[in-house]
């Protein structure tokens, strides 16, 4: 054999050699690649069955539990039980707007989308069943849902009770849609809602501090442009949140400077006579949430029952 062929030999032998050791050694390796490859890459995987599954329609049980409810709070309300009525009124206005459930489920395709987190969808997909469930348990509801609710609910807040008040001069009943507003209902609320907002107020409800700290202050909702700014009480009420909050108050524009020791003398006033019940510091603002959107988000955000307290 010419000593070109055996050089030429040897070096296509020693080059399988190493290609041979090479892929050996790519073997070796590459299997704890592959196990330390993230497993979660196959975890979502079943969050779009979860999300595409359909949520069963209220059990029988469900619905009677519901009606025999209703049925109580009717009469404990129709006896003079105001918080009965309370209750009764947020749980027939629940019903009468399933606006929000409904946009919920419109955005199912948005909602699944591979580029949301799995936590994200598997979020929204709890959040579609609960919409569901909403709209299976309105889908009988009376038809003059609205109009009782808004009754019940009124009945409560003219009693005093002070979530009722509250509710109710926020605007939950008749302005929940926005379709009820050439109603005697609406021409009602108008004529009641500052006096029953203030009320509220004064019965230490703390939501209805903040909203009317809004009212005094400009005219950005349907219920602060039933009532005359203040800007002594606007800024009387911001240190009263300071005083509750246990935080200092943002200083006071160039030209409420002077308006000053009369805001801080009725902050005081107004801690002592309205909210001694409240120990500083509060820790968060509480969130009243209208019916429809406490049955869809309000267990997510820890929302108490309504017109519980």
């Amino acid at each position: 054999m010419k000593a070109g062929i055996r050089v030429w030999l040897a070096a296509a032998i020693a080059l399988a050699v190493a290609l041979l050791v090479w892929q050996q050694w790519r073997g070796r390796d590459a299997a704890p690649v592959v196990a330390a490859t993230p497993a979660p890459e196959a975890a979502p995987a079943p969050a779009p069955a979860v999300v595409a599954a359909p949520t069963p329609a209220p059990q029988p049980a469900q619905a009677d539990y519901r009606q025999r409810r209703q049925a109580e709070l009717r009469q404990r309300a129709e006896a003079g039980d105001s918080r009965a009525a309370c209750q009764l009124g947020v749980e027939l206005l629940r019903c009468a707007d399933t606006s929000a459930a409904q946009q919920l489920l419109a955005s199912a395709e948005q909602n699944a989308s591979a580029s949301l987190a799995p936590d994200q969808r598997a979020y929204m997909a709890r959040m579609e069943d609960r919409a569901r469930r909403i709209i299976a348990e309105c889908r009988d509801s009376h038809s003059d849902a609205w109009r009782q609710g808004n009754r019940y609910l009124r009945q409560a807040a003219l009693a005093g009770e002070p979530e009722a008040m509250y509710r109710y001069a926020r605007g939950d009943s008749v302005l929940l849609d926005y379709s009820h507003l050439n109603t005697p209902e609406f021409d009602r609320w108008r004529a009641e809602a500052g006096a029953l907002l203030q009320l509220s107020f004064e019965a230490g409800y703390v939501p209805a501090l903040f909203d009317l700290m809004i009212a005094y202050g400009d005219d950005s909702s349907p219920t602060a442009g039933l009532i005359a700014n203040d800007p002594t009480k606007a800024r009387a009420m911001r240190l009263l949140v300071a005083r509750l909050t246990a935080k200092p108050a943002d200083p006071p524009a160039a030209r409420d400077v002077a308006l000053e020791p009369a805001a801080a003398a009725l902050a005081a006033q107004w801690q002592r006579d309205y909210f001694a019940a409240v120990k500083p510091p509060l820790q968060r603002q509480p969130r009243v949430m209208p019916a429809s959107f406490a049955a869809l988000y309000g267990e997510e955000s820890g929302e108490t029952s309504a017109c519980s307290q």
